[in-house]
This record gives C-alpha cells, sequence and structure tokens, in this order.
C-alpha cells in the first residue's frame, strides 16, 4: 500500500511514497509544472475561465453549472466539455505538465450532473452521434481521457484520473463509465473529502464498494486541511486516524492525504504520533498497513 501527500504547494513531506502538487485546481489558479512530483489538473472544473468566459459555463434546464446554482452541489463552477477552444487548452496544458512532472493526475474530468450540459452544441453533437443521451456523455468524457492518456503516456509518464465517490450513480450523473475509463488509467483516485469523519463506518463503505467496481489500482484521497480553513472546523487527528485506519483495511492500494501545504502534513504527522490513545485503539482494526505508516513517521529524523 502507498501513502501520499495532495498539497497546493509544490513540496514534498517526508514520510509518504506519493507526492502529488495541485498544479492547477478549481480554482482556475495555475501554477509552474513541478519536477519530481505527480502534478495534478483539474480539468474543467475552473472558477477562474467561469468568470473570464461565462458562456463557457455547462447549462441545464435548472440552469448554469456555477455554486450559486444551489439546484446542485457545486463546489466549484464547471464549463462545457465540448468547447473546442478550452478543451485543447486544457488538453495542451496536460501534455505540458507531463514533460516535466512525474506523472500526471486529472480531477473534474466529467458532466457537471445529471442534466448537463444541454447547450446548442452539445445538443447537435448528441444528435450527430446517434446515441442515446447516456451514451453520448459517456463517450464524451471516455474520449477526453483518451486523449489526454495520449499526450501523458507521448513522455512515458504514469497517468492517474480522477472520479468522484459515487459507486452506483456515476455514469448516469457524470458519463463517467468506470469499466471505459479502466484502459487509460493506471490508476484511479477518489477523494472522500469531508470536514468531519465522525462517520467513519460511512468512508469505509465508500472505499470498500470503489474498490470492488474499479478494475484498476484505487487511491482514496483524505482532507486534512484546506486552503482558507478555519482550524476548529477541520477533522480532528482522532477522526483523521480512524478514518485513515479503517479506509486502509478495505484493501484498497494507497491513501493520499489531501493539505494546504506541507507544514498542514508535518503538524498532523506530529499530532497523530502524540494521539497515544487512538493510537493504541486503531491497533485492532486491521489495518497493519496503516499502523507501519505511523511507525515510519517515528522515525523520521
Amino acid at each position: 500500500m502507498k501513502f501520499g501527500s495532495f498539497l497546493f504547494s509544490p513540496e514534498t513531506v517526508e514520510g509518504f511514497d506519493i507526492h502529488v502538487y495541485r498544479l492547477k485546481p478549481e480554482t482556475g489558479t495555475i501554477g509552474t509544472p513541478k519536477e519530481g512530483m505527480y502534478n495534478n489538473i483539474a480539468c474543467f472544473g475552473d472558477n477562474t475561465n467561469a468568470l473570464k468566459h461565462p458562456e463557457w459555463v455547462s447549462i441545464s434546464k435548472d440552469g448554469p453549472a456555477l455554486r450559486t446554482n444551489k439546484r446542485y452541489n457545486f463546489r466549484w463552477d464547471i464549463l462545457c466539455m465540448t468547447n473546442p477552444e478550452y478543451r485543447e487548452w486544457i488538453l495542451g496544458f496536460i501534455e505540458n505538465a507531463a514533460k516535466v512532472a512525474s506523472g500526471i493526475t486529472l480531477s473534474s474530468i466529467h458532466f457537471a450532473d445529471h442534466g448537463f450540459c444541454v447547450c446548442s452544441r452539445c445538443v447537435e453533437l448528441w444528435r450527430q452521434s446517434g446515441l442515446n443521451w447516456m451514451e453520448w456523455r459517456t463517450q464524451t468524457v471516455t474520449k477526453f481521457i483518451e486523449e489526454a492518456s495520449e499526450r501523458v503516456k507521448k513522455w512515458d509518464k504514469p497517468f492517474l484520473v480522477g472520479l468522484l465517490p459515487d459507486p452506483v450513480l456515476s455514469k448516469e450523473r457524470f458519463g463517467i463509465d468506470f469499466d471505459a475509463l479502466a484502459p487509460y488509467a493506471d490508476a484511479f483516485i477518489v477523494p472522500i473529502f469531508s470536514k468531519s469523519y465522525a462517520t467513519p463506518w460511512h468512508f469505509e463503505t465508500l472505499a470498500r464498494s470503489l474498490k470492488s467496481v474499479l478494475k484498476k489500482p484505487v487511491y482514496i484521497n483524505i482532507y486534512v486541511y484546506g486552503p482558507g480553513d478555519n482550524p476548529k472546523e477541520v477533522p480532528t487527528v482522532s477522526e483523521l486516524l480512524k478514518v485513515s485506519a479503517r479506509v486502509c483495511r478495505t484493501g484498497v492500494d494507497g491513501v493520499l492525504f489531501l493539505a494546504e501545504n506541507a507544514q498542514r502534513l508535518r503538524d498532523f504527522q506530529k499530532a497523530a504520533l502524540q494521539a497515544e490513545d487512538v493510537l493504541k485503539e486503531i491497533e485492532d482494526y486491521g489495518a497493519d498497513e496503516f499502523l507501519k505508516l505511523i511507525d515510519k513517521w517515528r522515525n523520521l529524523s
């Protein structure tokens, strides 16, 4: 089992096997590709471009894919997948990052949700395809991942695809067909982000379900401390230790920890080692790989 950092800054943290830099998060900010790290790129989640180019935003009969649309659970603004100008730009951005990075991970690779997108371009492309609506959306997402994979594999780099944590309705809601994407992905990354892991059985169930349906290695992404967070509103160390142990015992292939920067993860490592009562409790969870990680942290210089 592999463990990794997933940071908004181009830093590595001792004690992890994999280091991921959020080169382009869903905010739309863009950094410089970082050598020696996996670079993460949010594709169609892009607050900046949604503001600059409102005509690029994905739409439905219930309104646009914006955070202000309360009919949906959008955490960021989402662009139309078939916009040729943006689509070609993001594919070029992925390839340029792949030249430098140790590997590429993508997120926001899908349609916004059910009902999207019904712009005139998407409707015409659907009609021309001869497919039913669901199959056309699935084909659109799969084709994008196929092309992105080609751009990354051209540089002989690993290619990891981010999914949403819906093991049942991802195809209907987002156009994500797990089996269709598997040939292009070296692994899948699935965020199970929450600012409270007070019900760890829920996240364990999600991880177990995802591992059972995905045909490539599965890495679960856990939320530690995001940019601008109130320290009183992030998961407690106890919650993080318990949910990590329970996710690890499901048989997933790795766990990544999201944090604002390296110091946030170092603070978590330090606090974890001091939580002796919780560490004692999780000894009986059957999460041997996670306990080995804790031992590794104890031996850091």
